[in-house]
């Protein structure tokens, strides 16, 4: 039969390899099975890098949204400034208990008390930022008449907890408005020096209190150096220079220079209670041996008021406030995506400094009122 009239070409009358050509399944011409391939190659090609692009947008706008986060979190350019009149409400309100149109705020005061300049991860609970925070928004408050700090700490640094006793004293002098302190299970220390600011003192029975005074410890790895055959070399511009130091014994001079810090940090202490607590000073320095006191023996020695709970606080503010009744509310913070991703991407302690500071010991001394079970 004559060409053109399609035996052996397929019924389209394209010849074999041509654009469009579908051989059948039983084809063995040559790179018959070679064609349907290109076309399933390219499309994973194209899906490769579709996807490729569309991982490095998502990377892209990851980092970026870090980069925003950090750079508008606290602290950061466009941050609300701690006690600035027009800076956000900072914590939430959790209800407790009351129904009145008045409302008694209670601030949350736990942890050891430091300053928030220590890092992501070694952030102590209790800091003079977020009680000035608290108190800002409690000052702010039309409806808030009176204000209960919630104390369960053992203390900490000397001056983190005289910032935070200025910032309750500043807090009552400029609102009008009493605060009442209610002791959780442990008020001691620096716990109890804070609490000397507030216009009463409600404690539980149980409570550990008193600690009264001033501690600051030196870790010394002299004897641990000398096993290892190490030494220290060290210049210096003046004889008291490297005082305190952990590698040899210290000097009597140095003694008297650190004791001499000690006591002018404890007759400051002394001081603050025997305003706060209308006692005499020779009174209180025999009560501030150190020595811990019960709730109970420490409202027979007139350093709390009353024993109680959170609710007999709460009725003690109200009672200072002035107000029949009102609602009880607890301020309460999460934290937000700054401060998670704060924490995850802080470095981690080494265990053997972790150790030091669970024994109370730190490589970097300070002045403390700070009780140490």
């Amino acid at each position: 039969m004559e060409p053109g009239h399609g035996q052996g070409r397929g019924e389209d009358n394209t010849p074999n390899g041509a654009p469009g050509a579908r051989p059948s399944e039983g084809s063995n011409a040559p790179g018959g099975s070679a064609s349907p391939e290109a076309p399933p190659r390219r499309r994973r090609r194209r899906g490769l890098l579709i996807g490729g692009a569309i991982a490095a947008a998502l990377l892209f706008l990851t980092v970026g949204t870090v980069l925003l986060v950090v750079l508008l979190g606290p602290g950061g350019p466009g941050g609300g400034g701690s006690g600035s009149a027009s800076a956000p409400e900072t914590f939430q309100e959790e209800y407790i208990s009351g129904d009145g149109p008045e409302k008694v705020a209670v601030l949350p005061v736990r942890g050891q008390i430091g300053s928030e300049e220590t890092g992501a991860l070694a952030t102590p609970a209790a800091t003079p930022e977020a009680l000035r925070d608290g108190l800002r928004q409690a000052a702010e408050d039309g409806r808030v008449s009176a204000v209960v700090l919630e104390v369960d700490s053992p203390g900490g640094g000397v001056t983190a907890s005289a910032q935070m006793h200025d910032e309750i004293r500043e807090f009552k002098e400029s609102s009008g408005k009493p605060v009442i302190v209610s002791m959780d299970a442990t008020a001691a220390s620096g716990g109890y020096y804070i609490a000397t600011a507030a216009d009463s003192i409600v404690a539980n029975e149980s409570t550990i209190t008193g600690s009264l005074g001033v501690i600051i410890s030196f870790l010394n790895y002299r004897e641990a150096e000398e096993k290892l055959g190490l030494e220290e070399v060290v210049f210096k511009s003046g004889e008291l220079k490297d005082i305190g130091s952990p590698s040899r014994e210290i000097t009597p001079e140095e003694r008297e220079v650190i004791q001499n810090l000690v006591d002018e940090q404890y007759d400051e202490f002394v001081d603050v209670i025997v305003e706060g607590r209308d006692l005499p000073e020779e009174r209180v320095r025999e009560l501030a041996d150190g020595r811990i006191y019960s709730g109970l023996q420490a409202r027979d020695l007139g350093l709390v008021d009353e024993l109680g709970d959170l609710e007999t606080a709460a009725g003690v503010a109200e009672e200072a406030a002035g107000v029949d009744e009102a609602t009880v509310v607890r301020y309460t913070q999460e934290p937000g995506l700054a401060e998670l991703l704060q924490a995850r991407l802080a470095p981690q302690k080494p265990e053997a400094l972790r150790v030091l500071e669970e024994a109370g010991l730190s490589p970097s001394p300070e002045l403390q009122y700070l009780y140490r079970p």
